[in-house]
């Protein structure tokens, strides 16, 4: 009995942290399409996804922040762990 409560518990937890990624996921691309088209094309982006490491992207949004990119400072280190997780095509961004 006890056992079978302890994999329940433990498969809604897993299911809660994949939804809470997915909203993640979906929070961050939002605000990276929307603080970056204001200016560029998200193609410019879509350019570095795989090329860029964590570091790379941080100071690439910490440019784009001085220039008037509409990125929160709590944003900010969603979005740059977001843009270093992405690979070359990501949707929706490379769309």
């Amino acid at each position: 009995m006890t056992r079978t409560r302890l994999t329940a518990a433990v498969a809604a937890l897993a299911v809660t942290a994949s939804l809470a990624g997915l909203a993640f996921a979906q929070e961050a691309s939002q605000t990276v399409t929307a603080a970056c088209s204001k200016c560029h094309n998200t193609k410019r982006v879509c350019a570095g996804f795989g090329a860029k490491d964590k570091a790379a992207w941080d100071a690439t949004v910490t440019r784009m922040i001085g220039k008037g990119a509409a990125v929160s400072a709590a944003e900010k280190p969603v979005v740059v762990e977001w843009l270093a997780a992405q690979q070359p095509g990501a949707k929706p961004v490379c769309e």
